[in-house]
């Protein structure tokens, strides 16, 4: 990769010292506190999730522990180092092996005999490796997710290798005929796979690949479109794997509410709040729209605009990815019917497997779509992909044979050379699931200390309109640090619709109730979905970076204005505007839209590309 230029450096330089200058101001408000000598325990969590609606603070105050949020530390760390050495893989090591460090001072009950007589110095080193490295790789999802990552890569290669890849960008021409159809075409198709955000960063990654490349649009701009329609196309779908996991999610705050939900919630179901919050979900929303409005301008800025520059003079941008030499023979069905394979076969498993596991009690009387969703957060997502994939890998190998484009020999070699293609990002990954074990680890206590600050809240005499900004800013912070939007949620999400409804519940206006309410609902939610989206440990997006071929830190550079803007948006025209000055949502929609029209317009730049039409010959 090309080093950018010198205002580059300068601006990522400056982002590390904001956050430091955010790291030493958290540091300098936990001194100026004096938390007890008491650790977390697991009755400790008992009493603080049965506690009542109206006393969360009191009752997690009791309990405080000595680490605070000093267990942010090591991904804050990680994010640090990845900006200012623009390397992701030293800084994820050195951070993971921090956390290794600092469970020497919080050491985790299961470890038992382990370590015992492994001397302190080796101790961390020890830890770092066999407990988090290990234990990463052999997590079962963990694998699933290796697996499909590495069988979609040489089900690409062989793709490329019989000129089938050739052939579908001839068929596809005929409708992406500019970068502005062709960048569109690629949103469109991020819409389209919205039931995951895993499968749709590995379907639609190898598949446009090959169209941006011709078309002369960067591999960062493809990671970008389909980051921007993965987790947050997949927090907002009625049919999908996330819907399950945020309703109950939704449904554990309920329940800490217990006898004393307040009357505007009489009779509201969980599944109903997570509809009635979908307007209020206005990062994944601004997130989603802000992608259409670069496609459609053609307009860039920031590092984006650099990367398209290259890629419209030299396609030097498209140096890291899934490519081949590309045969002059091929059928775009070689390339077409595996992927409907993939996407086909993982819907049917992902309908068995829930359909399998379903919880009939839990739904009995409920509506479709609720009983759907019930379904589909008991599926098998990783299984599904996988064995999707290896469907789809084999019928791309059988077809390549039967229709002698490729032979034994050189269908092997280029099976081994895509799947080479994905190792180093799945290190990467590994790093970053190893990571967030850290952070998951409840020896150190990050959710409860996360809900302990959240809960606070309640006890200093809030005004409810500021809830949701909030919320937001606290769960775009955690999801960005930790990298995962699940983990946030169910960290946060129970937590505030507990405060939510206790905070709200007192007002008199019972229209301001229910919208302050939802808005909340709504803000944890869509601020969980940032750091999924953009943090450079979050899995979704190495994900992105290795289906569409770049490398992750130019991934993470060039999205991160684009993801900041959306933020910003969302939080000015849309918390701020529709909770605290009590405009409808649809407002802060419109509102929304606009200022990021006005702001691509006014400081996004054509790439002065020229009119690229892809003109491959047609074979028969």
């Amino acid at each position: 990769m090309k080093p950018l230029s010198a205002g580059t450096s300068r601006w990522r330089y400056v982002i590390a010292a904001m956050l430091f200058l955010g790291l030493a101001a958290g540091a300098l408000a936990q001194s100026e506190s004096q938390p007890s000598t008491m650790s977390t325990t697991a009755a400790d969590e008992s009493r603080i999730a049965s506690a009542p609606a109206g006393g969360p603070a009191a009752s997690i105050a009791e309990v405080r522990s000595p680490v605070r949020m000093w267990v942010l530390l090591p991904p804050l760390l990680a994010i640090i180092l990845a900006i200012v050495t623009r390397q992701v893989l030293p800084a994820l090591a050195v951070a993971v092996l921090l956390g290794g460090f600092m469970m020497l001072t919080h050491p985790n009950p299961s470890w038992g005999s382990q370590f015992a007589g492994t001397p302190a110095l080796l101790l961390g080193f020890r830890v770092t490796i066999e407990h988090y490295l290990i234990g990463a790789l052999t997590n079962h999802s963990h694998m699933q997710v290796i697996l499909f990552t590495m069988l979609i890569g040489g089900m690409v290669g062989v793709l490329s290798a019989s000129g089938a890849t050739r052939a579908l960008v001839q068929l596809v021409s005929r409708q992406a005929t500019n970068n502005r159809r062709g960048q569109l075409m690629g949103w469109i198709a991020g819409l389209l796979i919205f039931f995951d955000d895993y499968a749709n960063a590995m379907i639609i990654g190898p598949t446009m690949t090959p169209i941006f490349d011709k078309l002369k649009i960067s591999r960062q701009k493809l990671a970008y479109i389909c980051d921007a329609t993965a987790a947050p196309v997949a927090s907002l779908a009625l049919i999908g794997t996330w819907i399950g996991a945020e309703i109950g999610f939704i449904q554990d705050g309920l329940k800490n509410l217990g006898t004393d939900r307040p009357e505007f919630l009489t009779g509201l179901s969980a599944y109903q709040i997570f509809l009635y919050s979908i307007p209020y979900r206005f990062y994944a929303i601004f997130a989603i729209l802000l992608g259409f409005i670069i496609a459609f301008t053609g307009r860039d800025f920031g590092p984006m605009l650099r990367y398209e520059r290259r890629a419209a003079a030299d396609g030097d941008s498209q140096a890291a990815g899934l490519q081949f030499s590309l045969p002059a023979t091929g059928k775009w069905w070689y390339a077409g019917v595996p992927i409907l394979v993939l996407v086909f076969v993982t819907l049917v498993i992902l309908g068995v497997t829930g359909w399998m596991s379903r919880d009939i009690s839990r739904y009995a009387n409920a509506g479709f779509f609720e009983k759907l969703g019930e379904i589909l957060h008991n599926a098998d997502a990783y299984g599904s992909i996988l064995y999707g994939a290896i469907l789809a890998l084999t019928l791309a190998l059988v077809i390549s044979w039967f229709t002698k484009s490729l032979n034994l020999r050189t269908s092997m070699e280029a099976f081994m050379e895509g799947m080479n293609r994905v190792l180093p990002a799945i290190v990467v990954l590994v790093l970053a699931w190893s990571l967030s074990s850290v952070l998951d680890d409840k020896s150190l206590g990050l959710a409860f200390e996360a809900r302990y600050l959240l809960s606070q809240e309640a006890g200093v005499g809030l005004d409810p309109t500021f809830l949701p900004m909030i919320i937001f800013l606290l769960a775009a912070g955690v999801s960005f640090a930790t990298g995962t939007s699940w983990g946030t949620m169910g960290i946060l999400c129970p937590v505030a619709v507990t405060v939510a409804a206790s905070l709200v519940g007192d007002l008199a206006n019972g229209t301001e109730r229910v919208h302050l309410f939802y808005a909340t609902v709504g803000a944890v939610l869509a601020g969980s979905v940032f750091g999924d989206h953009c943090s450079p440990i979050s899995d979704t997006t190495i994900l992105s970076a290795i289906a569409s071929g770049c490398s992750l830190e130019s991934h993470v550079w060039t999205q991160m204005p684009y993801a900041l803007l959306g933020a910003i948006v969302a939080l000015g025209c849309g918390d701020l505007l529709t909770s605290h000055y009590h405009q409808p949502w649809w407002v802060g929609w419109l509102a929304g839209i606009g200022v990021m029209l006005i702001v691509v317009l006014v400081v996004g730049r054509r790439s002065s590309r020229p009119s690229v039409i892809l003109t491959l010959p047609h074979h028969e």
